[in-house]
């Protein structure tokens, strides 16, 4: 925390502060003159290391247990003036959308009605909404049961896609957080249908371009925003993404996602996955309501969107613009893991990709002024790898801690 004479910056409280979306936020609030407290439910925090973190917070993770999580982030809360609350993941989207009144006396939240939070995690909403607003959605259904989902799954033909029927997951009296997952045969299927819990989706695989559109909704319409291309993900099928270009925004996306926006009644920053067809045509295949993985792209490419949504809410100014194509962007320790396999596998020409420079790089946890959230990375996967072997002894297969977000 900074010391010195009386500083008079607007103060952020950010949630997440282990995620890289958190510390992408937390460097773009700083530059745009707010103080930030981060706020980690698991340490080390890449942004607790960063420079441009004012105080260093910690709670218990809502998935654990909301009811904790929603009772220290109200002490906290009490015990300064902050002008606003930015969530980080949908677990703390959540639990602070369901208990509001215990936090908005003491600190604004930005945050759209209840009902709308809810809708906006749901992905059976956004399939409907899509269509509203002929973006489409890839062929999906709901399953009550494994037997459903089998026969599902054959009629579709492997590989599917396996989803919740929300990111936020309850199982076993605890709340995870899920991705999606590319299911490439009926005996994985059943491996991994317990995580996942009844009901469950399973969608047709479309074949395509990932494009992600990102971008802060206010008074139903765009603030700042932009397109980015991924170029790899990990896991390579069907993960976050690990590299990306920013793009120009293909003729008449933005209308269309301002059109669902609305349908959903979003308002804050969010992330919109989507497939680009090979007939030119849009489907959407993921919402998330919050900050998201790659905002340090976007940031960097001149779409400052943690900053453009706190000014609009605290009545700052109004930040408008669209990301700059031409930047790239690396997930640092997801890009080593694409080489390695790539290695493994003897696929030196495809390995080589991985490593060749491009211009305008931004990486998600290293920068050359602020270096020490990448060590704090590292640390956390070690952390992580050193709890497995003593838990269950050395496989000989590496597994390490994927951030989703």
């Amino acid at each position: 925390m900074r010391v010195g004479r009386a500083d008079h910056r607007p103060c952020v409280l950010i949630t997440d502060a282990q995620d890289r979306s958190s510390l992408a936020g937390c460097r773009s609030l700083q530059r745009a003159g707010y103080a930030v407290d981060a706020l980690a439910t698991s340490r080390p925090a890449a942004a607790h290391w960063s420079r441009f973190c004012d105080r260093r917070l910690t709670a218990t993770d809502p998935r654990l247990h909301e009811g904790r999580f929603i009772s220290e982030l109200s002490d906290i809360v009490r015990s300064k003036r902050y002008r606003l609350l930015v969530t980080g993941s949908d677990a703390s989207l959540l639990a602070i959308s369901r208990h509001r009144e215990r936090l908005e006396p003491f600190v604004e939240l930005g945050l759209p009605p209840a009902d709308v939070v809810e809708r906006c995690v749901s992905k059976p909403t956004l399939a409907r909404a899509a269509a509203d607003v002929r973006l489409g959605s890839p062929e999906t259904e709901l399953c009550a049961d494994e037997g459903e989902a089998r026969a599902v799954a054959r009629r579709f033909g492997y590989p599917v896609v396996l989803k919740p029927r929300s990111t936020i997951v309850g199982r076993n009296g605890d709340v995870r957080q899920r991705p999606s997952a590319l299911v490439r045969d009926e005996a994985s299927l059943a491996t991994l249908l317990p995580e996942y819990g009844a009901p469950c989706l399973i969608q047709r695989r479309e074949a395509g371009a990932v494009l992600s559109f990102s971008g802060v909704a206010a008074d139903g319409r765009l603030l700042a925003y932009g397109v980015s291309r991924y170029g790899r993900t990990w896991p390579p099928e069907g993960g976050a993404v690990s590299f990306a270009e920013t793009i120009p925004p293909p003729d008449g996306l933005r209308q269309r996602v301002e059109s669902l926006l609305q349908v959903l009644g979003w308002q804050g920053v969010f992330e919109l996955e989507l497939i680009q067809r090979e007939d030119a045509g849009f489907v959407a295949i993921d919402f998330n309501p919050r900050l998201f993985g790659s905002l340090e792209l976007i940031t960097k490419a001149g779409a400052p969107l943690t900053a453009a949504w706190c000014d609009w809410v605290l009545g700052r100014g109004q930040i408008e613009g669209e990301a700059r194509p031409g930047y790239h962007y690396r997930w640092e320790d997801a890009e080593l893991r694409n080489l390695w396999q790539r290695l493994r596998r003897r696929q030196i020409r495809s390995a080589l990709t991985v490593l060749r420079p491009q211009p305008r790089m931004t990486r998600s946890f290293f920068r050359l002024t602020d270096p020490a959230p990448l060590l704090a990375r590292l640390v956390l996967l070690v952390n992580h790898r050193l709890r497995r072997l003593r838990s269950t002894g050395d496989q000989g297969d590496h597994e390490w801690i994927v951030t989703r977000r």
